[in-house]
């Protein structure tokens, strides 16, 4: 039962949320560790990877809000969530470049991120 709390079963670890992740991954990628996360530094490396932490949280009945919202804002106000998706657009975007790509994406979360704070602060 590690992880749960053994007198009443409740877990005593603090979901992490995908943004969360993200930014934790954006500060790896700043010092040049994102390969930790993903292996091999490639736009299908990371959109299987937040692909698969959603389905993950979606299996525990983790509901993501945030981001929803970020890929939402993603789409409507910046107008960068095309239909084929931000992989192939950001690459494009990128001259083919997987790690400028992925910066970019992450780089939008950050932005998403500290927007919502402002949000919150009451800015």
């Amino acid at each position: 039962m590690s992880g749960e709390d053994i007198s009443t079963g409740a877990s005593t670890y603090r979901h992490v949320y995908l943004l969360d992740y993200l930014m934790r991954m954006r500060g790896a990628m700043q010092k040049g560790l994102l390969a930790m996360y993903l292996g091999d530094v490639h736009v299908t490396r990371m959109v299987a990877f937040t692909d698969g932490y959603r389905a993950c949280q979606s299996a525990n009945g983790v509901e993501d809000e945030e981001y929803g919202l970020f890929r939402d804002w993603l789409r409507d106000v910046k107008h960068e969530f095309p239909t084929e998706g931000w992989a192939a657009k950001y690459l494009r975007d990128c001259d083919g470049d997987h790690e400028r790509a992925i910066r970019k994406f992450l780089d939008f979360a950050a932005e998403f991120v500290a927007l919502r704070e402002r949000e919150r602060q009451g800015s």
